[in-house]
């Protein structure tokens, strides 16, 4: 199942999980395992703030496991410190989405957010670290009041580039790794996280819902408040004067250690941040780092899976906009002993709206979870021979999360 890492017109993902070869370091379970998984999101794929990320030539990028991201189990949003009552939620992938904006009519709008290890050599790491990872892709944004209340009118598109800096990671050889970045003493703070991590909040979307954004405050604003800029606020961390601090406003929050701002378990695919962020800076090329602030803010997430998907159960298929029920294959031959969850399973095409199966079956034979969906009820609109794209996505009983995709061709007949 070796792949080469492409990207849909729907700015979904797949991507290849390469191994990660890394000194041992005592006391640490680690490796990558040698299956091979590969993750399709709404988590991903741009690398500083919009192109499409490919590997360059030379340049020592991979995946950190699947590459792309999904909320926790429970679809929080991240979310950073509050300055002047002033907290930004931001959703980094579409279930996410769903669950905490669902006044957001039409198609859901992208959230995509990935992982990528850069392994280059790092000449500033002090710590025996010497690779960078960067968590990054469009996310859909929101203030929150002092409450955490959502404040009306201002949810919108945004973009998000974090980079952690001289991230240490372990191989062992039972089957887990990990990769961590902790803070010490009068540690420079652009020696943490890069200068120019932050949030970019953008003044327009093609999602009507998420177009001309209010109430962010320090932003260029018109007379109504409405956005007419895009905003950037900076992320990363404050310089400690000695551990006490560190302790005070990093402490041990398992899985997180005493003093991390950056951690991820491949046993549980978990990936987790503690950042703080600055004031808004309406020119987005120069965001300060040392505007920003804390107490620590950050957010939890679940490397996804992937599974292969299959519509109505052929090679060369098609996808006819008017006809009822069909089947979704979920290849699950990769880990035949994973459970999908039924009544998690939603499938969307070309980004509209999820749906849910009229029913799901799980085929042993044929190493599959076999789900029924009306085609007519995704209300696609499309031509003959134009690609279909299929999202299906959903939860396993270990509760980690899957998607899995399919690009029918449209016979609109």
């Amino acid at each position: 199942m070796k792949k080469l890492f492409y990207r849909l017109s729907s700015n979904w993902s797949f991507v290849k999980l390469f191994s990660i070869h890394a000194q041992s370091e005592d006391g640490e379970r680690v490796i990558f395992p040698t299956r091979l998984f590969f993750a399709v999101l709404a988590v991903l794929g741009f690398l500083s703030l919009g192109a499409f990320f490919f590997p360059h030539v030379g340049h020592a990028q991979e995946c950190v496991w699947d590459c792309d991201l999904g909320s926790d189990t429970l679809d929080n949003p991240w979310g950073n410190s509050p300055q002047s009552q002033l907290d930004i939620a931001y959703c980094i992938d579409r279930d996410c989405v769903i669950q905490n904006l669902t006044p957001i009519i039409g198609p859901i709008p992208s959230a995509n957010t990935n992982v990528t290890l850069d392994k280059s050599p790092n000449s500033t790491c002090t710590n025996g670290g010497n690779s960078d990872v960067t968590i990054s892709g469009p996310v859909v944004a929101w203030l929150r009041d002092a409450s955490g209340n959502l404040v009306p009118g201002s949810p919108a598109q945004a973009s998000l580039s974090i980079t952690i800096k001289c991230v240490t990671f372990a191989n062992g050889g039972t089957g887990a790794s990990t990769l961590k970045r902790a803070v010490v003493p009068k540690e420079p703070r652009t020696n943490v996280f890069g200068a120019s991590s932050g949030i970019t909040i953008l003044a327009s979307s093609t999602t009507p819902s998420l177009n001309s954004p209010k109430g962010w405050t320090g932003c260029p604003t018109n007379n109504n408040g409405i956005l007419t800029g895009d905003c950037a606020f900076p992320i990363g961390i404050v310089e400690f004067n000695n551990n006490n601090a560190i302790a005070t406003e990093l402490p041990a929050a398992p899985p997180f250690l005493q003093g991390e701002v950056f951690r991820a378990e491949e046993s549980t695919r978990f990936v987790g941040i503690r950042d703080c962020k600055g004031p808004a800076d309406p020119t987005p090329a120069s965001i300060d780092p040392t505007t920003i602030q804390c107490s620590v803010g950050g957010g939890q997430s679940l490397a996804l899976l992937f599974f292969e998907g299959n519509w109505s159960g052929a090679n060369a298929h098609t996808f006819n906009p008017k006809s009822g029920s069909n089947p979704y294959d979920i290849d699950i031959s990769s880990d035949p002993s994973v459970i999908i969850l039924p009544g998690t399973v939603v499938a969307s095409a070309n980004g509209g709206n999820p749906i849910f199966p009229t029913g799901c079956n799980d085929i042993p034979s044929q190493n599959v979870e076999r789900c029924f969906f009306n085609a007519r009820d995704f209300n696609v609109v499309c031509k003959t021979g134009d690609p279909v794209n299929l999202l299906v996505t959903g939860q396993l009983q270990d509760g980690r999360k899957f998607q899995s995709t399919d690009n029918p061709t449209c016979s609109n007949k």
